[in-house]
């Protein structure tokens, strides 16, 4: 009699363990399910749509000498240590890119302009810029900085010569992005671009790209 007690106790626990483990299983399983199921929602989701908008890309403001002629001497001139930006505005089927160069002209050599062309010092300018400047790619340029070149050019200031000998130009390398209109997008259209002229391969799409994101347009479908 005493056995078959026993014998009905060990199975009756061992029956109420069998149901609590089944339940605890199953409480575990439906966090992970529910979690499960919201990332398979997250990752099916679509990307937020961009709006286009004209990206305004310049390069960073770089240390460049430029030579103010001061006599008629060939040596008469004087450093101009000022800082250029060059801002893209267009992208050419010639593998150049047009744009704009701004470049900062400082107190000492204002006063030098000034001295140059005896005009009073409030009349030259801070700092000068020249439109419709075109700049190449630096043979074989590559990352971490993709160079480009403007070839030697004269500027007029009130009247005073400034030479500009080679200039170089700095973009940041980048390789790739997900920021669609934005100078990220532009340092990484640069980088696939030069890699595409150092490898003899197309670019046409990277260039109709660059001027969709200059003129802040839709892509095409």
């Amino acid at each position: 009699m005493n056995t078959k007690l026993i014998h009905i106790s060990v199975a009756s626990i061992v029956l109420v363990g069998a149901v609590v483990a089944a339940f605890a299983q199953e409480g575990a399983q439906k966090p992970a399910q529910k979690s499960a199921q919201k990332t398979q929602k997250a990752a099916a989701a679509p990307p937020a749509p961009v709006t286009p908008k004209p990206v305004v890309f310049a390069t960073a403001p770089k240390l460049t000498v430029a030579k103010l002629k001061t006599g008629g001497g060939e040596n008469d001139t004087y450093d101009v240590r000022g800082k250029i930006t060059f801002t893209i505005t267009a992208a050419n089927s010639d593998d150049t890119v047009a744009g704009t160069i701004n470049y900062t002209i400082p107190d000492d050599a204002r006063q030098k302009i000034a001295a140059i062309t005896g005009k009073p010092l409030n009349s030259v300018p801070s700092s000068i810029t020249q439109k419709d400047t075109l700049a190449e790619f630096q043979r074989l340029t590559a990352p971490p900085i993709i160079h480009l070149e403007i070839k030697p050019l004269d500027v007029d200031v009130v009247g005073a010569k400034m030479h500009f000998n080679r200039i170089t130009l700095d973009v940041n390398g980048r390789e790739s992005t997900d920021q669609k209109y934005s100078n990220e997008e532009m340092e990484t259209l640069l980088t696939i671009w030069a890699r595409q002229i150092a490898n003899g391969r197309p670019r046409r799409g990277i260039i109709a790209t660059m001027n969709k994101r200059i003129a802040g347009e839709e892509d095409q479908q």
